[in-house]
């Protein structure tokens, strides 16, 4: 009941004046009062049952009779109507009770007769209301009749509209799938009019139709094989890559007859040129005009067929049928004459390997270019991807093609190769391969891999006839020479050189010569030396014979002019190898020389020795230019673990056949596998090596001849301090200590200083030619005489008394500088020219190594940058200055 009042409320409140809950504009207003107009006159619906309708009454009509009936009530209370009619008398005190119980009963009742009068026009208002209600849920439960009914027929128009979309759908779909099959049986009913075209005699290769009759086979063979469901999708395939090989078949003939045509051509001109006495070589320029001509008849269809070899095998088939019997007509037209203009060079070039080689390279460099612009104008290069690293080739066949051209000229050449003897022809074929041939042409003509290829391979067979014969060079002229007793002559080549070099500079004095030195120089110096000595970065221009290149040893000089020839035609490792053969071996000669010359009794020690030194120097100053490493890496194989291994099977026999890890067998596998082992050998380090052992040993040979019996001497008296047993003994008591025994020997070795200084200084000079180097050698000579005489001078102030070293007679420091100062070899004066050049005589590395022997030869120590050429009175203080401070060091001498 609240809840329908309160929907009657609200639908009440839906057009109120203050707040409406629906409120209408004029126009809603306007449609309503009309629809409500054609209710009024609008039947109920049959299906719907109607019920008597409640009369409701105005609640204030009924208030209106109420107070209407309180009007004609308006009198007095029934009570005092009868006391008025006097039907009632209240004579005693309970009838006036009972008079006032009965007012009051009147009074209380006319209180409540409007309430209750209300009460009964609520209940006939609830009454209409519950019938108002009862009306709305009639109402309503139609609208909601009238709602399902609504959503039904909705949901049945929706239905209906989607199955009309679906079928309008279905209706597009069928109209394209019509014109797909349509399309579909356009392939395979345009076959017979294809197959009809081809068959046709008037359709030639040339004509405008045929290209495109090709295309449109190609295309429908591409739409079956994307479509190989169809039902005849294989049987037309087949059919159309027959019609497709009548074609290509067509194009075939049509290409390789244009290529017979020209080739027939290219003969006959050919054979006319040759009957007109024509040079060979010269005969194939008239090859190629018949094939340019024919190019624009066939261009065309060979770039169809490269365009489409991707898409269908039988192009690539065709287009490799053609390029072969393109490459055949070619081959055989131009192999005769190729062949004809090669036995040409040959007997032109007869005797000159290095002209042959240009005119025959030249001559194939010609043909390889035609070629490739012939086939370029003809065929397309190819774009396939080529490996990472690998060599780029365009033009696969063609590249073939030349190399069976090119290898005419090399069956040619490699005979004359491999007979060729003298390094200076490998050397300089090596060099015109190299710099000429796959330097310029090469760089030139990139694309021309098939020369490129050819022209390698002849550098491959000329180094390895230069490293043969260079080995071969090695065993007879390096390791096998034997020396001539003039190559074996030193000192006296040495001194003849320098008089006539003296004389020379006396000549030049007096205003006689007219050459300069540097014609006077290579007067003597032959062509040869002046090679060799342009490997280096400083040129000799002195006049010393110690610094001249014809004054080298022969062994020495072939090695530097080998090096010099292998550097610039081998590869940095190839030379490298072969370079430390060649030094070994030289090494070798140069240390077999010198102990010959060393054994002539003609000859002093002091002789080999300066002249294996000087040609160390030589050699070690030689081989810096050259940007290489002189060391090889040999590998070797050591069986001394297979050795051990046999030995412990040979004696655990009995353990052969155990099945455990103490198997003899077993461990022999394991255990017995040989070794293997890298050894380096270092020619430079080799050169260093030999040069110190020579300069140590020069030293010590040069000491011991000036100061034998006195450095006995002292080695006998530091055993004879080692070996007594009494501090009291006296040195002087012995009989080889005596002081007359001492006094020969101080005498005959200050006789032995005097006499062999000057003639060591003197060899030095014709030897090394060099004053500082000489200074630096002769240092660990000077100080080690010192050195030996201030420690028997140390001895005498220890064990003898003042008479008996008066009796000795032992020079002192100053005695002894002035000594050799006297004995000293001035330094031979030279022009300005000759000072500079024996300034450079010795490099800057050979200096170092020099100083390293001194300091390790010698107690005293000096720079070498503290040195420079000064004059002998300087060198005199300078001595002076050594020998103090050799003096300063007496104790110190002694204990060592």
């Amino acid at each position: 009941m609240n809840m329908s009042g309160s929907i009657v409320a609200k639908l009440t409140e839906w057009e109120g004046v203050d707040s409406p809950l629906a409120p209408l504009n004029n126009l809603q207003e306007e449609a309503i009062a009309s629809v409500a107009e054609s209710l009024l006159d609008r039947p109920m619906p049959a299906h719907i049952k109607q019920k008597p309708s409640v009369e409701v009454k105005p609640i204030d009509n009924n208030f209106q009779d109420y107070n209407k009936n309180k009007e004609k009530e308006s009198g007095l209370f029934p009570v005092f109507d009868k006391i008025e009619r006097g039907e009632l008398v209240i004579s005693t005190g309970q009838e006036c009770l009972h008079w006032m119980h009965e007012l009051e009963s009147c009074l209380l009742d006319q209180e409540l007769k409007p309430y209750r009068h209300y009460i009964e026009e609520l209940e006939r208002q609830k009454e209409i209301t519950n019938g108002l209600q009862e009306q709305v849920n009639t109402s309503l439960d139609q609208l909601s009749l009238l709602t399902n009914q609504y959503e039904s027929v909705k949901q049945k128009s929706t239905e209906l509209h989607t199955a009309c979309q679906h079928l309008l759908k279905e209706q597009t779909q069928l109209n394209e799938t019509n014109l797909k099959m349509q399309d579909n049986l356009k392939v395979f009913l345009e076959y017979e009019k294809i197959v009809h075209k081809l068959d046709s005699a008037t359709l030639s290769v040339q004509s405008e139709a045929f290209l495109p009759l090709i295309a449109k086979i190609n295309e429908n063979m591409m739409y079956l094989i994307d479509h190989p469901h169809y039902k005849e999708s294989g049987n037309y395939l087949a059919l159309y890559k027959t019609a497709l090989i009548r074609g290509l078949s067509m194009i075939n003939v049509f290409v390789t007859g244009c290529i017979d045509s020209a080739a027939k051509g290219a003969n006959q001109s050919a054979a006319l040129a040759t009957g007109s006495s024509e040079v060979p070589h010269t005969t194939l320029t008239l090859f190629y005009g018949r094939f340019r001509a024919c190019v624009p008849r066939v261009r065309h269809l060979i770039v169809e067929i490269e365009r489409k070899q991707d898409q269908a095998m039988e192009y690539k088939q065709l287009l490799q049928s053609i390029e072969h019997h393109y490459l055949n007509s070619r081959r055989d037209l131009l192999t005769p004459s190729v062949k004809a203009a090669v036995s040409q060079l040959l007997t032109v070039h007869s005797r000159d390997h290095c002209g042959l080689l240009r005119a025959g390279c030249a001559f194939l460099l010609h043909v390889c270019e035609d070629e490739t612009q012939l086939h370029s104008q003809m065929f397309s290069p190819i774009t396939d991807p080529q490996p990472d690293g690998a060599e780029i080739d365009n033009r696969p066949n063609l590249t073939s093609f030349l190399s069976k051209l090119c290898e005419v000229l090399y069956d040619n050449l490699r005979p004359l190769i491999i007979q060729v003897s003298h390094l200076e022809t490998l050397a300089e074929l090596t060099t015109i391969l190299r710099v000429e041939i796959l330097g310029q042409h090469c760089s030139t003509y990139p694309h021309l891999i098939a020369y490129r290829r050819i022209g390698q391979q002849i550098l491959q067979d000329v180094q390895e006839r230069l490293v043969y014969r260079t080995s071969v060079y090695i065993r007879s002229d390096i390791i096998g020479y034997q020396p001539s007793p003039g190559d074996l002559a030193y000192p006296e080549k040495l001194e003849m050189m320098e008089a006539i070099a003296n004389q020379q500079m006396e000549d030049q004095k007096g205003g006689k010569g007219a050459h300069s030195r540097q014609n006077s120089t290579s007067s003597v110096v032959s062509m040869t030396s002046m090679e060799v000595g342009s490997i280096n970065t400083k040129s000799y221009m002195s006049c010393s014979p110690a610094d001249l290149h014809g004054m080298w040893y022969p062994p020495v000089r072939r090695t530097l002019l080998t090096l010099s020839k292998l550097y610039r035609c081998l590869e940095k490792p190839i030379f490298s190898g072969l370079a430390q053969e060649v030094l070994a071996s030289c090494l070798d000669s140069i240390a077999s020389a010198a102990q010959q010359i060393s054994a002539n009794p003609k000859k002093s020690v002091a002789d080999g020795k300066l002249f294996e030194i000087k040609h160390l120097l030589i050699v070690r100053e030689q081989i810096i230019p050259f940007q290489s490493d002189f060391m090889v890496k040999e590998t070797s194989l050591d069986f001394t673990k297979v050795k051990t291994a046999a030995l412990t099977l040979f004696n655990k026999k009995g353990e052969i056949l155990n099945l455990n890890s103490s198997n003899a067998l077993l461990e022999f596998l394991l255990e017995g596998t040989p070794g293997v082992q890298e050894h380096l050998r270092d020619s430079k380090k080799e050169v260093d090596r030999r040069l110190k052992a020579s300069c140590e040993q020069f030293i010590q040979d040069s000491v011991k001849s000036m100061l034998g019996e006195l450095q006995q001497f002292n080695s006998k008296v530091l055993d004879f301090y080692q070996i007594r047993g009494d501090k009291s003994a006296k040195l002087s008591t012995q009989p080889w200590a005596a002081d007359t025994n001492l006094q020969n020997i101080v005498a005959h070795t200050t006789r032995d200083i005097k006499a062999k200084v000057p003639l060591i200084q003197r060899k030095m000079q014709l030897y090394l030619a060099n004053r500082e180097t000489e200074f630096i050698l002769f240092r660990p000579i000077r100080a080690q005489i010192l050195t030996a005489f201030m420690t028997l001078i140390t001895t005498l102030k220890a064990e003898y008394t003042a008479d008996q070293e008066v009796v000795v007679g032992c020079p002192n420091q100053e005695q002894l500088a002035a000594i050799l100062a006297s004995v000293a070899v001035k330094p031979l004066q030279r022009s300005r020219s000759s000072t500079a050049s024996r300034e450079v005589s010795t490099s800057p590395e050979q200096q170092q190594h020099l100083r390293q022997l001194s300091r390790e030869s010698s107690v005293p120590k000096e720079s070498l940058g503290d040195i420079q050429e000064k004059p002998a009175s300087e060198q005199q203080e300078k001595i002076a200055e050594e020998e103090k401070s050799a003096s300063e060091q007496p104790a110190k001498i002694t204990d060592d």
